[in-house]
């Protein structure tokens, strides 16, 4: 940006005491050279080029006025750039926006786990209004939920909504119902439910995070960050249709009939189960370890790799559970499960040890 007169520098005070000197016709010390040079970049004197470049004084109330009028005008038309600035800024965001949108901008990928969770830490510190959040991926561990305490507490004493939908199969973890009982009482709203739901968390309905279907091979803790108003509408409307299916929860012990009426809320169809409650358990460890990821929504390949079997020799327990609980899908066969006395069943057997155990499918 080129410079103008309201961006000199004003007189120093050497070159007002060379101004005197110069005023009254004395000669000016050869040291004063920077100060004359101030003066005759203001006007207040020139150089006379015919009397050997003695500086001459002008009328400095003359070369003042005309000064402030030129840094006045300089001031109107940078008033009218500013203004204009904030237009062009406009028309410009407008293209902007527009563009991102045909490009799809309103959503940004992120597969890097450390970037989701800064993000979507800072947004929840943030809140101001309303945090809705969808866990599928079953009970979490005592240390996760001490992290959170803090920050959702802090964000109820700000007056912030938190309604959380769990799976169903939560409410068997002591940590968890101990934890919802406690965060219920802060005002918290949490509800769990059987049928299947997407992992989503929204913000101030401004901000929404979801899992990845777009990018193939993408890491299981990929992320979308999603800004764009009609998908992000979109996402709570799904949220709260599954709320409305759910069964309020504030840490009660679960009783014998709570699968039952879960059920019974999240399917329009009955399910024939297996047996009844008092049928004895007829699934081995591997298989009800197969059977609660299924419920819990978690993705075969992972499960897969969790009980250190092959894909292959997963679906081959998939079909023999399938036979054995009269199951004609695995939707099926998770609503039978969920409905047999084996879910209630407590395996203390370490993960690690379930397939060295059972190799009936293999």
């Amino acid at each position: 940006m080129n410079s103008g007169m309201g961006d000199r520098e004003l007189l120093s005070a050497d070159a007002v005491h060379a101004f005197g000197l110069i005023a009254a016709g004395e000669p000016v010390p050869e040291g004063c050279a920077d100060s004359v040079a101030e003066l005759a970049t203001w006007g207040f004197v020139k150089i006379d080029s015919g009397g050997g470049g003695r500086p001459v004084a002008l009328n400095p109330e003359d070369i003042a006025q005309r000064s402030l009028e030129a840094m006045l005008t300089e001031a109107a038309d940078r008033v009218a750039k500013m203004r204009g600035l904030r237009k062009m800024s406009e028309q410009l965001s407008a293209q902007f926006e527009r563009a991102q949108s045909l490009a799809g901008g309103g959503s940004e990928y992120i597969d890097d786990a450390t970037v989701v969770n800064t993000r979507l830490d800072d947004l929840l510190n943030s809140a101001s209004t309303e945090i809705l959040a969808a866990q599928p991926g079953g009970a979490r561990t005592k240390e996760q939920l001490e992290r959170s305490v803090e920050r959702d507490r802090a964000a109820l004493d700000r007056g912030v909504t938190m309604y959380t939908l769990y799976r169903d199969s939560v409410r068997q973890s002591s940590a968890m119902a101990s934890h919802i009982g406690m965060m219920s009482g802060h005002g918290a709203e949490y509800r769990t439910l059987v049928a299947p739901y997407e992992r989503a968390i929204v913000i101030d309905r401004q901000h929404a995070f979801v899992s990845d279907y777009v990018v193939e091979g993408s890491p299981a803790h990929a992320a979308w960050h999603v800004t764009d108003r009609a998908a992000i509408g979109f996402i709570v409307g799904a949220f709260m249709n599954a709320w409305q299916l759910a069964q309020p929860w504030k840490g009660e012990p679960r009783t014998g009939s709570d699968v039952r009426e879960a059920m019974a809320g999240a399917r329009p169809w009955s399910v024939d189960t297996v047996s009844g409650p008092s049928a004895g358990v007829r699934t081995t460890p591997l298989e009800r370890a197969i059977l609660r990821d299924m419920v819990d929504g978690i993705q075969q390949r992972t499960t897969a790799a969790r009980l250190g079997i092959s894909p292959r020799t997963l679906t081959k327990h998939i079909e023999v559970l399938k036979d054995k609980f009269s199951a004609v899908s695995p939707a099926q066969l998770g609503c039978k499960f969920a409905l047999s006395p084996d879910y209630h069943f407590d395996d203390s057997a370490p993960l690690g040890d379930i397939s060295k155990t059972d190799q009936s499918a293999a």
